[in-house]
């Protein structure tokens, strides 16, 4: 009777230790603001959106694979563009389970507890990286009707090649002959074509050198089912050339990935991009803070392609890479870049040079990792921005450089091209010293002009054309109000009698940009500038 007692004693103490512990959030470090939770012992947890961004019913993506450090630092910025766009993200801890029947179950209990009990929308996207494309997809293609579709970076959806029958048969409480045997029923690659014909939208990022992931047997296999079933066009697949299992940027900033998952999550259908898109890549850390750019590659390029980086225009105070207006070049043959720089607010003179230079070598040191030609660059800027690409043309690069920052070809768009002489920069016609002092040139060389000529001269293409610099297009409208046609026309002529190839257009009619700059002839004017000096014939 004693030991009854004890073992009685034993068990209620385990019970109330038990709920104990499930009335404190489980230990688990969130790398997005959220909650942890247990369901049925097992660590759950939910990345939510801002408080105005939230709706009913909440659309969400579930995660895996949950393990304790997932996910990790490398996908902070993928989580933060979900929750910015007001899709919550949840996932549940199920160990190295391998998308196991009992993985399955937690995932059930997971959709069960926030549809039921916290107002999420029945049909989620599922989210999947690495081994977490086992987890996502053997739910998936049982519970086909509540799911939107699926995301994924290297998803492993053969369990042959990843993690292997040996490791994976203990997840499954069976040996590995016994696995083997039962392939049909628990290998999530057997049965893609439940979802084919359930038309369950994909998309993934996949790298076409992964020995850990094999693209072939997985997401390809992936897609040629799909494609076999008559559904080829719900499945993209972005293949990374020469990528393999790795944390390579492009796995975590790539926004097709990004944006079918948020428009999965919200219901709608998945937009066709015309183009791959890496954002917010950092090329630069100057002064503690990040500088980012954004690349655009084409989805079946033909060879190598050149690389044309856009430098956004604002005075030096406004603007940023965001709505890069040079992205048609892609469908072109072209890879584009759009780069921020620090605006005068953060930096003055020569910081904004120095940014430019810089994300062109990073640019050139990643360019075979994401295949572009880093051997022809060329820039392209408008105002702000033509001033920048016009003294990257022309200054000379820096002697200290590994990787050179020198490029191919510039097109500049009516860029200030010598502060000296540029109207809000010198008193007089009814501009006073104090409304000098406040101009923006002023602001982004730190003194007038009058203060700091040889300064002035250093930040002005005009006072810097030499033999040897990379040919130009300028571009300028005839009735520009901001930047006067003769700083262009100055420059040009600066040019030609240096030496330099030079094409001047002025722009009839067009002001200080505008739509007659994106005209189909003056489009045609800028592509057959750069094939002329970017492209290897």
């Amino acid at each position: 009777m004693k030991a009854i007692s004890t073992i009685c004693l034993s068990v209620l103490l385990a019970i109330a230790a038990r709920a104990v512990a499930e009335d404190q959030p489980p230990a688990k470090n969130l790398i997005l603001p959220g909650e942890t939770f247990f369901i049925e012992g097992r660590t759950a947890f939910i990345l939510w959106p801002p408080e105005e961004k939230r709706t009913q019913p909440q659309p969400w993506v579930m995660y895996a694979p949950t393990l304790p450090a997932y996910p990790d630092r490398h996908e902070k910025w993928i989580h933060e563009q979900f929750l910015n766009a007001g899709v919550a993200v949840a996932g549940i801890d199920v160990g190295e389970a391998y998308g196991s029947p009992s993985s399955q179950d937690s995932f059930s209990k997971l959709h069960q507890e926030l549809v039921s009990n916290r107002g999420f929308h029945p049909k989620p996207c599922l989210f999947g990286r690495s081994r977490g494309g086992l987890w996502v997809s053997s739910w998936a293609i049982r519970n086909a009707d509540k799911v939107a579709g699926i995301a994924g970076i290297y998803p492993v959806f053969d369990l042959q090649t990843y993690p292997g029958l040996k490791r994976a048969a203990p997840a499954y409480g069976l040996s590995p002959e016994e696995l083997d045997a039962s392939l049909n029923e628990h290998n999530p690659v057997s049965k893609i074509d439940h979802l084919a014909e359930a038309e369950i939208p994909i998309c993934i990022i996949h790298g076409d050198v992964d020995h850990v992931v094999p693209l072939k047997e997985n997401s390809k296999t992936v897609q040629d089912v799909y494609v076999k079933a008559g559904h080829g066009g719900s499945v993209d697949l972005i293949v990374a050339r020469g990528q393999g299992h790795n944390f390579w940027p492009g796995f975590f900033h790539c926004q097709n990935v990004v944006d079918f998952a948020i428009q999965r999550a919200k219901q709608k259908s998945p937009k066709s991009a015309e183009y791959v898109q890496f954002k917010d890549l950092e090329y630069s850390r100057p002064d503690g803070q990040p500088l980012h750019l954004d690349l655009y590659l084409p989805r079946e390029p033909i060879g190598t392609s050149p690389l044309v980086v856009w430098v956004h225009g604002g005075g030096w105070k406004n603007g940023s890479k965001n709505r890069c207006p040079a992205t048609w070049l892609v469908d072109k043959g072209f890879a584009v870049a759009g780069i921020n720089y620090r605006l005068i607010d953060r930096g003055q003179w020569p910081a904004q040079i120095d940014d430019c230079r810089e994300a062109i070598r990073w640019l050139r040191k990643n360019a075979v990792g994401f295949g572009f030609d880093g051997n022809h660059i060329g820039v392209w800027g408008g105002s702000a921005g033509g001033h920048l690409v016009a003294l990257m043309g022309t200054q000379p690069v820096p002697d200290s450089e590994e990787v050179s920052s020198q490029i191919q070809a510039v097109c500049d768009w009516y860029g200030p091209t010598d502060l000296l002489t540029m109207p809000p920069n010198v008193v007089g016609n009814g501009r006073t010293l104090e409304q000098v002092a406040n101009s923006n040139g002023a602001k982004l060389l730190g003194a007038t002009v009058r203060d700091v000529p040889e300064l002035a001269k250093q930040a002005s293409a005009f006072h810097q054309v030499s033999k040897g610099d990379a040919p130009f297009l300028i571009m300028h409208g005839d009735q520009d109000p901001g930047v006067p046609l003769e700083q262009s026309q100055k420059l040009h002529d600066k040019l030609i009698e240096t030496g330099v190839p030079s094409t001047f257009i002025v722009v009839e009619g067009a002001g200080h940009g505008g739509k007659e700059f994106q005209s189909t002839e003056n489009r045609q004017t800028v592509l057959d500038f750069f094939n002329k000096h970017l492209v290897v014939p």
